[in-house]
Order: structure tokens, then sequence, then C-alpha cells
């Protein structure tokens, strides 16, 4: 048979939960055409694998990459991990549609992560045509983020009317009918946590009559998870019983009852039996990213980030704020800033990495004003900020990641290991979350089986997310493959010093091509826009 790419010697982990056996892989094209023992096949490229594992190329469920994908079209920090497609647009957060009233803002997220051109679309079908163009190396899926439609409309408030909430239906349809497979929301972040729940409804049944997913960072996990996880179920439905629960977990000491994660996870098997498509996922570390904003109640932002820095300036106003941020990451309110880092100000990258008390310490004052002034500083970009937290305890991040319900996801964005984007993306999640899984939980710890593990990173958030002919090795499915040597994986980067990639994969194809070679990244764009079956 003439074939361009055989990879032969390796023990094959196909994606399907089988254990690892031994095969070949035979690509021709962008295809992958036979997966088992080639005696005398001849190819243009020969891979020997011998000692490694052939995989599936790794899918995250949970990705912000959108944030960086035009200034980043490389996304050689996913590449180096194996990982060829990415879900982007979560949390409520996408980069379109875009009006009038969202434009600036639109295009200050994009140039805080370096993107040099400009805002040119409007439409969500405009601004993937703009993707397109620009061309990726890996592939990625997008949905429509609920924050920015409401921006887009020009809403800030809980109100929003008839008028806004039609146009909003015609956005949603657009951008479903031009490639979108869902709809997210980010109900702790503004303007989203201030939409009536009529107004979220009925843009999930749009997105239920284009059989999209509704994903959402949902509105509570700590004291009201319950509550919050019920809310969720009623978007699902609207949408047609498909739903992703982002990153499902309990923040420690936030004020959750005694097994509130354990009954929502309940909440999600019982969801299931009764035959509702519904998921959810999980990250590699106990530390995570979060907004600086998402701490501040919803009227210190209602009337623009101008006027939240004349609040936040105000002497009384910091005074009454102490006693009035108990909500997202509550321990912050109860003290803990220990935890807290700081991960992205522009205005200080002296201060970025450093935790809040050494800030404190260093100004001569405490955390709470540090964080003040720091979000006074931003002015304008003050919703750009972020903290990174140690979140969870160690215990419920391994229950989280053996979970048979819970994929393998990141919540962090693509970036480069040196430059200016660097510097922007201090995350040890943006450059290991996916191959810790690997490292720490299959080879180091055992807590998951090299062929659940894979599962759980490729052929699950597939098949959730209707994304056909990806993650399995298997004949006729598309070729994005990664070749890695398990017992060689390291993810190096750390708090003091994330910006450093992952060691131990060696080939990365992307529907067929060549993204990673030999350990070096190709420059290869080769990767595809991904629509929901």
């Amino acid at each position: 048979m003439a074939l361009d790419v055989l990879i032969t010697g390796g023990w094959v982990v196909d994606g399907t939960g089988n254990p690892p056996y031994p095969a070949d892989v035979a690509i021709t094209g962008d295809r992958i055409t036979e997966v088992g023992t080639l005696p005398g096949a001849q190819a243009v490229r020969v891979i020997d694998a011998t000692g490694q594992l052939v995989t599936p190329g790794f899918i995250d469920a949970h990705s912000h990459s959108d944030w960086t994908l035009l200034s980043n079209p490389t996304a050689e920090s996913a590449v180096r991990q194996g990982v060829t497609t990415e879900i982007v647009g979560n949390c409520g957060v996408s980069i379109a549609p875009v009006t009038d009233a969202n434009r600036a803002a639109t295009r200050d997220l994009l140039t805080g992560y370096h993107y040099p051109g400009e805002v040119t679309w409007s439409t969500f079908g405009e601004y993937l045509d703009a993707v397109r163009t620009l061309g990726s190396s890996i592939n990625y899926a997008f949905l429509l983020g609920h924050n920015t439609l409401r921006a887009a409309a020009g809403l800030a408030g809980p109100d929003s009317g008839e008028h806004a909430q039609r146009a909003m239906e015609r956005m949603v349809d657009e951008a479903m009918e031009a490639g979108a497979i869902g709809m997210s929301t980010g109900l702790e972040f503004d303007p989203g946590r201030s939409a009536p729940e009529a107004e979220i409804a009925r843009m999930a049944r749009v997105v239920g009559r284009h059989r999209g997913i509704y994903a959402s960072h949902i509105r509570n996990r700590s004291f009201a998870l319950a509550d919050a996880m019920e809310e969720f179920f009623r978007y699902a439905e609207a949408a047609g019983m498909r739903g992703q629960v982002s990153h499902l977990n309990v923040r420690e000491n936030t004020g959750a009852e005694d097994g509130a994660w354990e009954a929502a996870v309940e909440r999600i098997e019982r969801a299931r039996r009764e035959g509702f498509d519904v998921l959810t996922d999980n990250i590699s570390m106990i530390h995570g990213p979060g907004l600086m904003v998402g701490i501040l109640p919803p009227w210190v932002l209602e009337d623009g980030t101008d006027v939240a820095r004349e609040r936040l300036s105000d002497p009384a106003i910091r005074q009454r704020l102490r006693t009035e941020c108990d909500r997202y990451w509550r321990f912050i309110h109860r003290g803990e800033w220990h935890r807290v880092r700081l991960s992205v100000s522009p205005q200080h990258p002296d201060l970025t990495g450093l935790p809040f008390p050494e800030i404190a310490a260093r100004r001569g004052t405490d955390e709470w004003d540090v964080f003040f002034d720091l979000l006074v500083d931003a002015g304008p970009d003050m919703a750009k900020l972020l903290m990174y937290g140690q979140l969870y305890s160690e215990q419920h991040l391994a229950e989280m990641v053996a979970h048979p319900l819970f994929m393998l996801a990141v919540d962090a964005m693509n970036s480069t290991a040196t430059g200016p984007l660097s510097e922007r993306t201090q995350l040890p999640l943006t450059y290991a979350g996916q191959i810790t899984y690997l490292t720490r939980f299959v080879r180091d710890t055992g807590l998951l089986r090299l062929e659940e593990a894979v599962r759980k990173m490729t052929s699950m958030p597939a098949t959730h997310f209707g994304l056909r002919e990806r993650g399995q090795l298997v004949r006729g499915y598309l070729a994005d493959v990664a070749v890695l040597d398990l017992e060689r994986l390291a993810a190096p980067a750390t708090l003091e010093r994330p910006a450093v990639y992952a060691e131990g994969v060696s080939h990365v194809l992307v529907n067929g091509t060549f993204a990673l070679d030999g350990g070096d990244h190709t420059g290869a764009l080769t990767g595809r826009r991904l629509s929901r079956v």
C-alpha cells in the first residue's frame, strides 16, 4: 500500500479504553488508513516508535485559547503536550459577536494578549473566517459566550427587554449556523450573572434548535452548589438535554456543606439515567486561574470601569468592600491570601507570580489595599487581571480526576515559552496541564489506568461534543496522532517558573500533517474549525 506516514513499533492506546497493544499506524493524506500489524508496508515517512506510546491527539474539553489564538496560531505549549483539538469560548466569553457596544472591549482583550491586528469582524461567521485565514496548528471547536452576547447587545444589568433579546436570538442563530457548537455561560461573572433566567433559557432554546450543547461555569460552587446545579439543568433542558458543567468542583474552605460535591455529581448521574447527555470536567492541578474582578459585588462594575475605578479609590468604599466580597473565591474573604498569587497585571510585570502577602509586604500595606490598588491601576483593563490560587485540596483533585464522568481538561490558554505573550500567561496549567494527567495520575501515582486516562482525554470529549471522526485511532478517522514516551514525559512548569514546555512528546500530527516532528515544532498550520455532528 502507498502510505504517507507509517508509525511502527509502538504501543497503541487507541482512545476507546482498550489496553495498550502493539500495532502500526498507517496514514494517507489526512486519514488513518490502517491500525494493526503491517509487515512490508512502505511509506514516504516512517516513524520508529519502539518503546513509545501512540495515542489519538488529546482534546482539551475546556480551554480559553481563543484569547491567544490570533496572536499565537502555532499553539506550541499545547502541541508539545500532544494536544490537537481544543473546545474554546468557555465561561461565557467568546471573541464574537462584536458590535459597537463591545468592539473596544474585544480589541482590548485581544491586544492584551499581543494580537497586533484590528477587530474587523462583527458576526461569529466573520470571526471564524478570520481564524481560518490566519490558520492554526491545532483544531478548534467554538462555543458562543453568553457574556459576550450580552455585551454585544449593550446589556450590563438585569433588564434586557424584548428588543435586546430578539437581537441576541438572531446573533445566536447566526453563530450556530456559522459553526459554533453551542453556547457557554459564566454565571459568576459580569454581565452574565445579572441576566434574568428567562433570557438565558430563551437563548438556550435557540441553541437547542441547532442541536448544540449548553456549557456552563455555574453560578455557585460553594454554599449554594445544589441550587446552581438545578439552574444548570433548567437551561440544559431548554437546549435539548445536552449539557456540560464546566470544572465541577468545590473550592476549599468556601462554605460548601459536607457532601455538596458528591450530591452534585449524583445529580449528573441521575440526569444521565433520565436521558440527559451531560458530563463535566476538571483540571490537573490544585492551583487554577481566576478573574480578579470576579470577587467584587455586581454594583461596583455596573456603571463601567471608569466609575468602578473611582469607587475603588474611595477609602470608604474600600472599607465596605472588605465585608462585601464574600463570593467567587470565598476563601479570600476568610483571610487566606496566602493561597493567592498575582498572575496577570500588565501595569505591574514586576509583581507577576508573587503571592499577595509578599506584594503587600513590599508595599507596606495589607492584601486588600494591594488588591484594590492593582484594579485601580489597571483602569479600563481591570477585567484582564488574573490571579492564580490554590483552589482545591489534593484529595478533592484526585476525586475529580478519577471519577468516570469527568473529562480531563486544562482551563487555560495556549502560549509560548519566550517573548511577550509568555509574560501574560504565567500559568503552569498552560504549559503542563494536559501532560500532568499522564505523568502524575497515571505513571507516578497509578490513580488512573493509562487507557482510561487517554479515553478521558480523547474519545470521551470527542463523542460528547460531537466532534466527528476524532479521538480514536481507528481506520477512516482523521489523523490526529501523538507519539510519546511515558517514562520520559516531564512537566517541569512550576508556580515560580511556569513558562517551560513539557517534554517527552516526540511527534504530533494534526489532520495528517506533522505539527511536532522529532520534538521540534514544524510551524504547520493545518488545524481546522470543527463542527458538531
